[in-house]
């Protein structure tokens, strides 16, 4: 039995890794790791800006993708913790302050990264910036409210968001 978790925690982290890695194609500079060109577009970027952000954004992607394969060995270890036959808390605790310890320094990569972003922009591309909504995260983020989902039970997803009604006429 402990061998079969040994041979299918390494395939879970093998996995997984290979999943977080594989993610690394197109990024933002919205926090969540997803460009938008045409936010990006509506700014009206000089060359020099966007050259810069680029920089900057592949500069953040090769800071962050290191500790997002940890974090990934870190679940896949916590998965294990759970599945066994006895439990030991003191390891479960230890690994999950590890996985919280990781997930903020990947914020703070990021906030630091967002500041760094800020910096760039002119005051009036700052002001189209925040009219579309940048920095807006989590619940207060429109439609990430509860809504219908993706399958057929409602739930978080992409739903219209918390303040709308539907069929409002």
């Amino acid at each position: 039995m402990k061998k079969l978790s040994i041979i299918a925690a390494f395939l879970l982290v093998t996995a997984t890794a290979t999943w977080a890695m594989a993610g690394q194609g197109q990024r933002s500079l919205d926090g969540q790791g997803h460009m938008n060109p045409a936010v990006m577009a509506a700014l009206e970027l000089t060359p020099e800006q966007t050259t810069k952000i680029q920089a900057l954004h592949e500069s953040t992607s090769q800071k962050i993708t290191p500790f997002k394969a940890q974090l990934v060995t870190k679940r896949a270890e916590m998965k294990v913790l759970w599945t066994q036959p006895s439990l030991d808390a003191d390891k479960i605790k230890a690994t999950q302050k590890e996985i919280q310890a990781l997930r903020a320094q990947i914020r703070e990569i990021q906030t630091d990264m967002r500041i760094t972003f800020r910096s760039l922009l002119t005051p009036e591309q700052t002001s189209k910036l925040l009219a579309m909504g940048f920095g807006k995260v989590g619940r207060h983020k429109k439609g990430a409210g509860y809504g219908q989902g993706q399958g057929k039970y409602r739930g978080q997803g992409n739903g219209q968001g918390a303040g709308c009604l539907r069929n409002a006429n």
